[in-house]
């Protein structure tokens, strides 16, 4: 799942707060790469003013409460990756820290804050193949966790994104249940703002449109307190 997260300012504003910031190597978090060269950007730990104001984010989208239902939220790391720069397909840690007693995350989240590089795509292979964009500022991508990933090689320029993860309150099956009613609740709302703008208004059809936006969000609302929300 590709969408768009960040808000001009908002990229501004954590870019400004993570300017001057130290680098290690990124290897040395990749326990993998002492294997084989798997990974070669540069890492930092991302300050704690930086880690609320994302949390906030996320937790206020309204697109990820209805669908993803998140219910504990880790933002980790910004990451730089320069020319000849890349992370190879890998599958990050289930469980919070090896200190944690029974939490896990379900999901992966990696957020853009530039598009002015090339190469340096993020690509998730899937059952289906591999899906995969040059993200853009302000873009996040979200994966279940036992996807692997990779971002591709950066040709030019730096990319900037911030990784992190999530647990949630609902299963993969009854995630891609609330996000289906979720889409069909933005389609009703965009017919019937079409609707309403049109020659005759709130006309007969809008409120046929209005009524099954209703009864989508209260399945939404049920299913959502049914399943631990």
């Amino acid at each position: 799942m590709f969408l768009k997260l960040l808000d001009k300012e908002d990229t501004i504003y954590l870019r400004n707060q993570l300017a001057n910031k130290k680098f290690v190597d990124g290897k040395k978090t990749q326990a993998i790469s002492k294997l084989y060269d798997i990974k070669q950007n540069k890492e930092t730990i991302v300050p704690e003013r930086v880690r609320k104001h994302l949390i906030d984010l996320l937790y206020n989208n309204s697109y990820i409460d209805s669908v993803y239902c998140p219910n504990r939220v880790s933002v980790n790391f910004y990451n730089r990756y320069t020319e000849g720069d890349f992370y190879d397909y890998h599958i990050d840690s289930f469980k919070a820290s090896p200190k944690s007693n029974n939490v896990f995350y379900d999901y992966g989240f990696s957020i853009n804050l530039n598009d002015d590089y090339e190469g340096g795509e993020f690509i998730i292979k899937t059952e289906a193949g591999e899906i995969g964009t040059q993200l853009q500022a302000g873009q996040a991508a979200i994966f279940p966790i036992i996807f692997p990933h990779k971002v591709g090689k950066v040709t030019k320029g730096v990319r900037e994104n911030i990784i992190g993860w999530f647990s949630s309150n609902v299963s993969y099956e009854q995630f891609f249940i609330l996000k289906h009613l979720q889409e069909s609740a933005m389609t009703l709302t965009k017919l019937m703002k079409e609707e309403c703008s049109g020659e005759y208004g709130y006309d007969a059809t809008a409120e046929i449109y209005n009524e099954l936006l209703l009864n989508n969000t209260l399945v939404q609302n049920y299913l959502k307190k049914l399943w631990g929300k």
